[in-house]
């Protein structure tokens, strides 16, 4: 079949690209990285110049096609998303999105208090057309500029704001936008042509939640001023959830990834975010070792001319724009309108953190478990626990082994799963640790054939195909055909609907690099689970729409907990909280380091 490299690839993109509905908080994840480990860049502007620099580098590695291939064990894994990663934007149309990648993009955007300024950093060649303090004056003097406009002049060139709003209603706006002026039509070209955008936010947040919801969505904080009814200062107003990319950096040095998803999964993301951080870690150990300089005459006036050349170049800056829009009263009323939309979008999620201390997969690899599988299973006891049923639970799973291959449908409720989870509160543990055992070894085989290709994903591929009523919708001479086909009764059943009601979508991606990983919900009345399992650790995002995302959290904690009881051959739960009421999770909560700016 030419053109064709994965039966359900195309299908898959349209999964997303026709989504009509807002893709910030519905279809965008985050990840939050670790603090950078070296002191001196805990300030937004030093924390913000080694991550862009770092992702130049990493750029480039793909460009040249130098990155060593991601392995599942002894597998190599396919490669083809990282080409997408990288100038690459989604663009709004009727009907149907579209998704463009700039292979000769060598230009960044920054985005401060809601402004759009860009400059290149890559030359026609592709390497590096400035120096790490050159980009570091820059990205300070962007900053100090924004600050010179007022709030109502903010909120009037949020363009980026538009792209939190649903599908149709941006492709409309973009294209007014667009047909007003070439200066404009050559702007939104400027964004969706860049290497990826930094978002330069101006709040400090202080707990891992906070931060979370920063990634999420940005903040909603509204200010009155004198003949308003307030005004929009929140953090929300500065990023483009369009770009394949955006990196997020506080004032306080706290750093973020949002990621468009329709094109790159987690999996790609994690890939890059962890050779971004592990090279901050080398270049730390590197300026250690390098502290260390000979005390001859020569090697301190060598040291010397050097430290006088860095002080002068220091104070360079790249020449940088700022994009400056045309638009008229009816468009400004539409930034407007998305920014209170996005704004109740916000209010309405419910955002919270877990940071298990007391164990993690050191613990469960010495009982012979799995550590995803164990986390799955007291995922689905906990919200047991609290709703005493049972709910549809989606766990991503990868088949990145496949050419093209993305992920697969892993759904993890199983009967054994199910009597754990229905006799677990009025059984002994040691009755309790069976079951458990048995819920695990069940987990352990869905997740296998998913991994394998042997999920369901093919059932929507056949859906997908009815729906189009053509057999083969890939070949030429049936194009336009008229369809005698009819949806088979399979895809019109309770089961099947059901199965595509996702109350908890789960999805496990972590390394070092990462302290939280998270999504929005991707039904109304469902769960988000973002989650890393570390050695002696574990941390969770939950998100939920006004549901009581702290009270299942609590209940999750406590099932964890009792988990390691029965393994430890306990008879006896541990006393549950009250109502799971109250907010265990805050002993665990580290504050994020203050500003240093």
């Amino acid at each position: 079949m030419p053109g064709i490299n994965s039966y359900i690839e195309n299908f898959w993109e349209d999964a997303y690209l026709t989504q009509r509905s807002s893709i910030a908080i519905n279809t965008n994840p985050f990840f939050v990285l670790e603090d950078d480990p070296t002191p001196s860049r805990t300030s937004q502007i030093a924390r913000a110049t080694t991550l862009v620099w770092s992702s130049l580098k990493f750029c480039q590695g793909v460009r040249a096609g130098e990155l060593e291939p991601d392995m599942f064990r002894t597998t190599p894994l396919c490669m083809r998303q990282y080409l997408r990663l990288f100038g690459t934007c989604r663009i709004p149309r009727a009907a149907r999105d579209d998704v463009r990648t700039c292979a000769e993009a060598r230009h960044i955007v920054v985005m401060c208090r809601g402004h759009i300024y860009w400059f290149n950093v890559l030359d026609g060649s592709g390497r590096l057309c400035i120096s790490e303090s050159i980009l570091r004056e820059t990205l300070r003097s962007i900053r100090e500029d924004s600050i010179a406009f007022t709030p109502e002049q903010n909120i009037s060139n949020a363009v980026g704001i538009l792209t939190s709003t649903d599908r149709e209603t941006w492709a409309r706006c973009r294209e007014t936008i667009s047909s007003m002026s070439e200066h404009n039509e050559k702007s939104l070209r400027i964004v969706d042509e860049s290497l990826f955008v930094l978002c330069l936010d101006d709040n400090s947040p202080q707990s891992p939640a906070d931060m979370a919801k920063c990634a999420l969505h940005g903040t909603s904080v509204v200010e009155s001023f004198m003949g308003s009814s307030g005004m929009q200062v929140g953090t929300s107003i500065n990023r483009w959830y369009d770009k394949s990319l955006q990196l997020v950096v506080c004032q306080n040095g706290a750093a973020a990834i949002n990621f468009e998803h329709s094109v790159i999964d987690g999996y790609t993301v994690l890939r890059f975010a962890s050779d971004v951080f592990t090279e901050t870690i080398l270049r730390f150990a590197e300026n250690i070792r390098g502290g260390f300089a000979h005390r001859s005459s020569a090697g301190m006036r060598s040291a010397e001319h050097a430290r006088a050349e860095k002080e002068e170049e220091a104070a360079k800056t790249a020449s940088f724009h700022r994009i400056e829009w045309v638009l008229d009263r009816e468009l400004l009323t539409s930034i407007l309108k998305a920014e209170a939309f996005l704004s109740d979008r916000i209010m309405q999620v419910d955002l919270q953190v877990l940071e298990f201390a007391n164990y993690g997969k050191n613990f469960i690899v010495d009982q012979r478990m799995s550590p995803d599988a164990y986390v799955q299973i007291a995922m689905q006891v906990a919200y047991y626990q609290l709703y005493k049923e049972t709910a549809c639970t989606y766990e991503t799973l990868m088949t990145k082994k496949f050419f093209h291959g993305r992920t697969e449908a892993g759904f993890v409720v199983t009967e054994e799963s199910t009597r754990l989870a229905e006799s677990f509160d009025r059984n002994s543990l040691e009755v309790s640790k069976e079951l458990l055992k048995k819920a695990l070894d069940a987990h352990v085989k869905v997740v296998k054939l998913g991994s394998e290709g042997r999920g369901i994903r093919h059932l929507y591929a056949l859906k997908c195909l009815s729906e189009r009523g053509r057999a083969a919708w890939w070949s030429p001479r049936l194009l336009g055909a008229t369809s005698t086909v009819t949806l088979p009764d399979l895809f019109k059943g309770v089961a099947w609907k059901k199965l595509n009601r996702h109350v908890i979508s789960s999805s496990n991606c972590g390394n070092p690099a990462l302290r939280l990983f998270g999504f929005g919900p991707v039904c109304e009345d469902g769960f988000g689970f973002g989650y890393i399992i570390k050695d002696d650790n574990m941390q969770f995002c939950v998100s939920s729409f006004n549901r009581q995302t702290s009270r299942l959290i609590a209940a999750l904690e406590d099932t964890l907990l009792n988990f390691k009881r029965s393994l430890q051959g306990q008879t006896t739960l541990m006393p549950l909280s009250p109502a799971y009421g109250s907010m265990i999770t805050q002993k665990h909560v580290i504050p994020f380091s203050e500003a240093k700016n």
